[in-house]
């Protein structure tokens, strides 16, 4: 995680200050705009210094995991890879003498250029893309040591509609409607949001409206599927891991008004609802009227879940597959069974990205918000630590080269071929995130 990280020695601190620590790359790769990360570099003497130069860098790199071993003799079981580094010189003295800096406090500022072709940040169990700056005083002398300093930078990829869209007559829709006409029912369904952050509630819209009678809703089922593919191409090296996640039911909401129906259709419960998605033969009667309900689901927290990526060697996607299972009796009075099936490409975001990066607010919202900040809120975490399940994450996760092979290897069983690797896991329910009160008790 990006964490700052200053050089001490004595009489000198060296620090990297940032006007802002995380960059957000808008839409996607293929959009071509800039980003802007910058700040000024620090340094405290009280005594003269001679130096040389002083430049900073701007470093991207890869980390992918290998437990089976690839390359010729299938012995390399990690990679690292430099895929992007920027230089910038902040001052440089005559290559034939060196310079003093004065007793006192320097300031540099610098500039990066970053293109929103650039990978986000990715901190997989098996592959990890991560970003830092590092600044270094170059000095002169047998025993006189560089003195240096590096910052952790933090790259979120944001959704974000093209000037083409913006300019059309009408904006995208962010929602997944789906339409299905059978011989007994018609079904619609709508996701609200094909794009949410890790640990947020997605909203499913389902109606089923019957045409003929003795129609049974027997089964629903909204599994979150995680498709990881991991690449080497200097080695022709590909695996394949498919993780899927059970979504938790949290609310349901009727979408009948109860004023038009006089209370004489009588309205499921969420036990009811609970038994539909937890059963195979729930046996819900639809002869007193259609089905029509909005089922709010909590996603799996960042802890588990991984978001989106756009790099092609950590490619990281997602699908939502939405399984409803019908019954009926035909006119031979014999059981029919007709299956509905949904799958629908979804857009998981970092969890660290709030709501206002996702959707726009309602104009009630925004009329009712209050613009004060609350005293609740400022003792809340912000920065880095808006996910309150990260710092979980990092106890998990944060470890060396050799601890990060054998957690691996103890949480799956890998192949020790070099060829494609499937993995499907099942996460039942999920631990939902502990609170900041929480965490800030544990301090």
């Amino acid at each position: 995680m990006p964490a700052i990280g200053p050089f001490f020695t004595g009489a000198k601190q060296l620090s990297i200050d940032l006007a802002e620590p995380v960059v957000y790359l808008r839409g996607s790769s293929g959009d071509r705009t800039t980003h802007v990360l910058q700040g000024e570099v620090s340094i405290v003497l009280t005594k003269p210094m001679v130096a040389t130069q002083v430049i900073i860098k701007f470093v991207g790199k890869s980390y992918i995991l290998w437990p089976e071993g690839v390359g010729p003799r299938g012995n390399t079981v990690y990679h690292e890879k430099v895929i992007h580094e920027q230089n910038l010189i902040l001052q440089s003295f005559h290559p034939k003498s060196e310079g003093t800096l004065d007793v006192g406090l320097h300031r540099w500022p610098f500039q990066f250029l970053l293109s929103n072709q650039l990978v986000e940040t990715i901190e997989d169990e098996c592959g990890k893309v991560s970003y830092y700056l590092t600044t270094t005083v170059h000095r002169v002398g047998v025993a006189a040591t560089k003195i240096r300093a590096r910052r952790d930078i933090l790259l979120l990829r944001t959704p974000h509609w093209s000037d083409a869209a913006l300019t059309a007559n009408s904006l995208p829709s962010t929602s997944i409607v789906y339409e299905r006409k059978l011989n007994i029912c018609d079904a619609s369904i709508c996701i609200e949001k094909s794009s949410c952050s890790s640990g947020t509630q997605l909203p499913i819209a389902i109606s089923i409206s019957p045409l003929v009678k003795h129609v049974f809703v027997e089964s629903i089922s909204v599994i979150l599927v995680e498709k990881r593919i991991y690449k080497l191409p200097q080695y022709r090296a590909r695996r394949v891991e498919l993780h899927d996640f059970k979504v938790v039911l949290t609310s349901v909401t009727s979408l009948i008004d109860p004023m038009l129906t006089h209370a004489i259709v009588p309205q499921l419960s969420l036990k009811d609802i609970h038994r539909a998605l937890g059963t195979k033969n729930a046996h819900i009667a639809l002869n007193e009227g259609p089905f029509q309900h909005r089922l709010i689901f909590t996603l799996p927290n960042c802890v588990n879940l991984n978001h989106s990526s756009t790099y092609n060697e950590i490619h990281i996607t997602h699908t939502l597959k939405l399984h409803i299972e019908l019954t009926s009796i035909d006119h031979l009075n014999q059981m029919t069974r007709t299956q509905i099936k949904l799958d629908t490409p979804i857009t998981i975001l970092d969890c660290r990205l709030k709501e206002d990066y996702n959707t726009l607010p309602t104009y009630e919202e925004a009329i009712l918000s209050d613009p004060v900040i609350s005293e609740e809120e400022e003792c809340k975490p912000t920065g880095f630590f808006i996910c309150p399940c990260y710092l979980e994450y990092k106890k998990k996760n944060q470890c060396s080269k050799r601890d990060w092979m054998k957690l691996r290897n103890e949480s799956h069983s890998t192949s020790s071929s070099t060829t494609d690797v499937h993995y499907h896991q099942h996460y039942n329910t999920m631990i939902p995130p502990p609170s900041y009160e929480d965490l800030a008790s544990k301090q």
